[in-house]
Formats: structure tokens, C-alpha cells, sequence
């Protein structure tokens, strides 16, 4: 089956986190082949995970300080600062695909380990670490991210060819600047680039031929450089109208306003009987809890994190709703959470339900 080739080159970051949607929307809806996007950000922007909050995870004074936009993304995962120092790929693929694995493990694996075999093409010692990194030397040197859209998969990552630590950590929300310099000096030492990798780091346009020259042998599929259609085009300009305004970038924020207005500590007790908790627990990927609880039983309920999600939209808010009324007990809490998962046919990564429950304890015990 042929592919097609959308290297774009460098665009801003509201374009890179909707162009795949305008793809797969495309595939849907017109049966148009399997697609591999190439570019990468024109400008440093704040890329948000899709279940994050925020207000949580970034220090807007900073940001706003820099004009650095605030991005959210439709891919779960953690907030990181993308530029101009990674190159970014994407694998659209439609799920009929015989290029398209059924399970979401084994399409993370195809498509890294492409990835994978590309910078060990250039000297890198680099391996696919499950769930979704690429390893050199145990530092992290390509970050990425799997998403189900209507009947395609994409996977969108990046490979590093800078490290600007420095510059990551401060946009992000830290307890204090101790802190921050704990936060920088892991950076250090737990990602890579393929800069700090060679002597002789390769140019852009090397590590894009490498990758689409591995790709094809890989895949076993040749692939054509085209243009955007006229109907993806319609599409991203729908997105980009949506994607800019407050009520997205925001979402998760605005959805429970009074309640994160309230929970600036661990648990607070509003009256006899009224709490307002709030918890994070380290599963796979990271859980925040924040919950207002009336005796015992959850009365309103925020679940974000850097976890991921199939149904991607939509998905958490609807398990929110289902645990309202919720004594706080593991019994019932699994209960209302297995329904709920079984009634959407969600998948988790990153977390499992025993961990949900865990996390939401967790808050309820917090002190």
C-alpha cells in the first residue's frame, strides 16, 4: 500500500497539535491512504496534555512573560515545551490498514522501532522503551504519544536534536525554585539529544531522509511527498477556529473553577461533614485527584493527569459524572468505574481502574 509524504516544514504550534485531526477526519470520511506529516515548530509553544489542568501544570507568569502560546493538545500525556530544536513526526493510519495493529502496544512498537532504527543509522544506541519513549543510553531522546480518531490511529512524536533543559523547567509549575533546579539537573540526566549524543550531529534534512528512508524499508511501502487536500484544509481551518479559544485551551480549568478556586492544599474542611481534597498518585503516568466530598460520598470530581485515553474526548468527563454519589470505599468506587469503562468501551494507558480507585483514596486521605 502507498503512502503519502506531508513534509511541511517549520509551522506554528496551533497547526502542528491539529493538523493530524484534519488528516484522520479526512480518512474517515473520504477512505484517503495512510499518511506520514513531518515538521516541526516554527516557534517555542507549551504543549498541554489533553486530561491536564493548566493552571496545575504551568507557570503562566513566565510564560505570558516570554509570549510563549498555551497549546492543548487532543493527545493525553504530560505538558512539555516544543520549538524549533526537535524534528516532530506523524503516523496517520487507518485502522483498516493492514499497516494499523488492533492493539495500541503493538502500534507503538511498529512505529518507534522505525524511529528507533533511524538514529541507530546515525550512531545513536537507541532502543523503544515501552510505553511510548525511545531510549539512548537510558536518557530519553523522542517523547510521543498514540490517539484512536474516528477510524484511524495516529501516533505523533519527535525526536530531539537540542536539550534546552534550562528553558523546559521554567515553564513549567514548580513548588519553589529549589524545586525547579531539582527539576532541571534530572532533565539532565535523564534526556538526551542527538546533539549531546555526536560528535557530529546530523542536519535536519538528514534526520528526515534517514527516517523516511527507514520507514519505507520497514513498512515495506513507498511513499509520496504531496499537498494538503482542499477538504483537510477545511478541516484544520475548523480546528484552529476551535483549538485558539479560551473554553479549549482551558477546558479542563473552567470545568470545575470553583472547585480548584477552593483546593489550594491538600484537603480542606469547609464544614462538618465537607471537604474539599485534593491528591496525586504515580501509576504509570501521573493522577490528580481534586474532589469536593459531602459524608463521605464524592459531590464533584476533576481526574487529570498524563494519562492516555480511547475515546480521547469526552471520555473522562463522562467516567467524572458516573462516580458522582460515590461512598468512598474501594468496593463502590471499582463498581461505578468498571460500569462506566465496560458502558464507553474505554481503553486506559499510562493507568488501570485499581489505580483510578487508588488515586481517588489517596485524595480522600490526604492530609
Amino acid at each position: 500500500m502507498s503512502w503519502r509524504l506531508l513534509d511541511l516544514g517549520a509551522v506554528d504550534g496551533f497547526v502542528m497539535t491539529s493538523l493530524y485531526e484534519a488528516v484522520a477526519k479526512a480518512q474517515e470520511e473520504h477512505n484517503s491512504e495512510n499518511t506520514l506529516i513531518l515538521n516541526y515548530p516554527s516557534e517555542p509553544f507549551v504543549n498541554v496534555g489533553f486530561h491536564q489542568i493548566v493552571e496545575k501544570e504551568v507557570d503562566l507568569n513566565f510564560v505570558r512573560q516570554k509570549e510563549f502560546p498555551v497549546i492543548r493538545r487532543s493527545i493525553g500525556g504530560g505538558t512539555i515545551l516544543d520549538g524549533p530544536w526537535e524534528q516532530d513526526y506523524f503516523f496517520i493510519v487507518r485502522k483498516k490498514s493492514q499497516d494499523c495493529p488492533v492493539d495500541i502496544k503493538d502500534f507503538y512498537r511498529k512505529y518507534l522501532s522505525i524511529v528507533a532504527s533511524t538514529l541507530r543509522g546515525f550512531g545513536v544506541k537507541a532502543e523503544y522503551r515501552p510505553i511510548n519513549d525511545i531510549v539512548a543510553r537510558d536518557r530519553k531522546i523522542s517523547g510521543n504519544g498514540g490517539v484512536s480518531i474516528g477510524e484511524s490511529m495516529v501516533l505523533a512524536g519527535d525526536i530531539l536534536l537540542d536539550l534546552p533543559t534550562e528553558l523546559m523547567t521554567k515553564v513549567l509549575k514548580v513548588p519553589d525554585e529549589k524545586f525547579r533546579d531539582k527539576l532541571q539537573k534530572s532533565l539532565s540526566e535523564w534526556m538526551t539529544s542527538l546533539r549531546l549524543e555526536l560528535e557530529n550531529a546530523p542536519s535536519r534534512d538528514k534526520v528526515k531522509q534517514s527516517l523516511i528512508k527507514e520507514f519505507e524499508k520497514q513498512i515495506g511501502a513507498t511513499i509520496e511527498e504531496r499537498e494538503l487536500s482542499s477538504t483537510e484544509r477545511k478541516y484544520l481551518d475548523e480546528l484552529l477556529m476551535e483549538r485558539q479559544k479560551k473554553t479549549w485551551v482551558f477546558m479542563k480549568d473552567m470545568s470545575h473553577e470553583a472547585l480548584f478556586q477552593t483546593a489550594r492544599s491538600r484537603k480542606i474542611k469547609v464544614k462538618e461533614g465537607v471537604n474539599i481534597c485534593e491528591g496525586v498518585y504515580k501509576a504509570k503516568k501521573l493522577i490528580r485527584i481534586t474532589m469536593e466530598t459531602i459524608d463521605d460520598r464524592i459531590s464533584e470530581i476533576s481526574i487529570s493527569g498524563d494519562f492516555f485515553t480511547d475515546p480521547h474526548i469526552g471520555a473522562i468527563e463522562k467516567l467524572e459524572r458516573s462516580i458522582i454519589g460515590a461512598s468512598l470505599n474501594k468496593d463502590d468506587l471499582q463498581q461505578r468505574i468498571l460500569a462506566e469503562y465496560n458502558n464507553l468501551g474505554l481503553t486506559l494507558t499510562g493507568m488501570t481502574i485499581d489505580d483510578l480507585v487508588a488515586a481517588i483514596l489517596t485524595a480522600k486521605d490526604a492530609k
